[in-house]
């Protein structure tokens, strides 16, 4: 029967550096790895190489968990240059709604200047 060695407490618990648990993890998730067999190999459980991975992760990036405002400024409409009264209501030209990657909605007239349009996109979606 072989010999069996039982350790317990502090003379079991390893200290791995962070450039042997990446390198761990390059193995175990490289093209041909196996986490499983890498934790044997390595003498741990598959579940440590796990959470170093998940440690050693980016973070994901989230929205923000409240509401947001960007400054607008209104201006007045100009006046027609041949003198004559126009109507307060705008021409037959319909609103466009567009629903932004981040979920939020921008009204615009449909006649809308494309320079003005794609900033307007820009700063809704950056806030």
């Amino acid at each position: 029967m072989a010999k069996v060695e039982i350790l317990t407490g502090a003379e079991r618990q390893r200290r791995w550096s962070a450039e042997q648990k990446l390198s761990i993890l390059q193995e175990a998730f490289g093209p041909d790895g196996s986490v499983s067999v890498v934790a044997r190999r390595h003498d741990i459980l598959p579940q440590q190489i796990y959470a170093w991975r998940k440690k050693f992760s980016p973070p994901k990036l989230e929205g923000p968990k409240s509401a947001s405002f960007i400054p607008v400024s209104v201006i007045a409409p100009e006046s027609p240059a041949d003198g004559s009264k126009r109507s307060g209501l705008r021409s037959w030209s319909k609103d466009v709604e567009i629903v932004l990657r981040n979920g939020r909605v921008l009204r615009i007239a449909a006649d809308a200047d494309l320079e003005l349009l794609s900033a307007l996109i820009a700063c809704v979606e950056a806030a």
